[in-house]
């Protein structure tokens, strides 16, 4: 019998995802799949345990947010495995779901993977780790990772955008060097190496980003007075930010990064490793369930 295995965040939305789980099971058992779950604890063990014993034929469905599938996705490739995923965004933020369109209908994931409407997307790389959405570095992320979760259980995205906006004034540049794809050396305030179109809740932060094109798009902000830092922040609340003379927005496939050791990095909203890193992609990677095209300018 084909397996069903669904790979979940408990503390996502306050819990609220296991009360669907009755729901997908039905779905699961009426199209002939066995379905279990895996419950993710946070540990190293997950990557090792959660696709044991399953083959070739199964599906895979991540429910949580970006950081959820991000774990999935280093779970498959250290596995070498290519079982094509499904989202159930449940998450914050929910940036890559997004990006592609996906919800948390389960009608229409079932209708996907009926029809076997299936994409290959792209992964991204830096350091040891897989990202799925994006890699980010700034004192900015510091401050996100501070956000109290029940603020951001409460207030979603608009928990960071109030953080952020708090922030500002405190935020301080560090210098950067780029090396690879591009050549640059500057004092920098927040960088982002993004797949998707989204990040942080913000929409539209790379709108010429394609999910397998095998390019990430490079946002990065300039040091710039506070006010400037106010323009480039409402400009990206816009999508209005990429000609900004304090942005730097390109494409690469390949990048080395010199930066502070103390600087705060982030891969889809968790801690990654520290400055130097290499970012890269893995070109269609991972096959997922309803991924549209997101190519709007290739």
């Amino acid at each position: 019998m084909q397996e069903m295995r669904v790979i979940y965040n408990p503390k996502s939305r306050r819990g609220r995802v296991v009360s669907q789980f009755d729901k997908l099971a039905e779905a699961a058992q009426y199209r002939g799949f066995r379905l279990s779950l895996y419950r993710l604890s946070g540990k190293q063990a997950d990557n090792e345990e959660m696709l044991s014993g399953l083959q070739a034929n199964s599906v895979l469905i991540a429910s949580g947010g970006d950081g959820t599938l991000q774990v999935v996705a280093n779970a498959l490739v250290a596995k070498e495995m290519n079982i094509p995923v499904g989202i159930l965004p449940y998450g914050t933020s929910n940036d890559y779901a997004d990006s592609l369109g996906i919800n948390t209908n389960i009608s229409r994931l079932l209708g996907y993977i009926d029809r076997g409407d299936l994409e290959p997307v792209d992964l991204g790389v830096a350091g040891s780790k897989i990202f799925v959405n994006v890699f980010s570095a700034g004192q900015i992320i510091k401050a996100s990772h501070e956000v109290d979760r029940a603020y951001k259980d409460l207030l979603g995205m608009l928990a960071y955008y109030l953080h952020t906006v708090g922030q500002l004034p405190k935020i301080a540049p560090f210098r950067l060097h780029l090396r690879g794809d591009i050549e640059e050396s500057f004092n920098c305030l927040l960088f982002l190496a993004l797949n998707s179109t989204n990040a942080g809740g913000f929409k539209n932060l790379a709108p010429t980003a394609n999910l397998s094109d095998g390019k990430l798009t490079i946002v990065a902000i300039r040091e710039c007075s506070i006010s400037e830092m106010a323009s480039v922040f409402f400009r990206v609340l816009r999508g209005e930010h990429e000609n900004h003379p304090a942005v730097l927005c390109t494409k690469i496939s390949s990048l080395f990064i010199e930066g502070p050791e103390d600087v705060a990095t982030d891969i889809d909203g968790e801690k990654a490793e520290n400055f130097p890193t290499k970012i890269s992609v893995l070109p269609r990677r991972m096959l997922v369930f309803g991924a549209k095209s997101i190519s709007k300018n290739k």
